[in-house]
């Protein structure tokens, strides 16, 4: 399922996605072991890193680079 918000990064409306275990992992690491990451949403656009609560765009940040979107291949 994904949702349109508004990005930060892109400047742009864009589709954004529930957290997968390795991007809530990843915040757990960054904010603390008892850190809620279970409503954080990400944006799908190729490139970026933004993400942010459903609800609430002043608790956001950027997931670390080896988790950036890469972009589909050419083809």
């Amino acid at each position: 399922m994904t949702v349109s918000r508004a990005c930060r990064t892109c400047g742009t409306m864009q589709e954004f996605r529930m957290f997968n275990a390795a991007e809530r992992a990843a915040v757990r690491a960054e904010k603390g072991a008892g850190h809620f990451v279970d409503d954080y949403w990400r944006c799908t656009a190729a490139g970026c890193r933004w993400y942010q609560r459903y609800l609430n765009r002043a608790e956001d940040g950027l997931l670390p680079e080896e988790l950036r979107i890469q972009p589909a291949p050419a083809g």
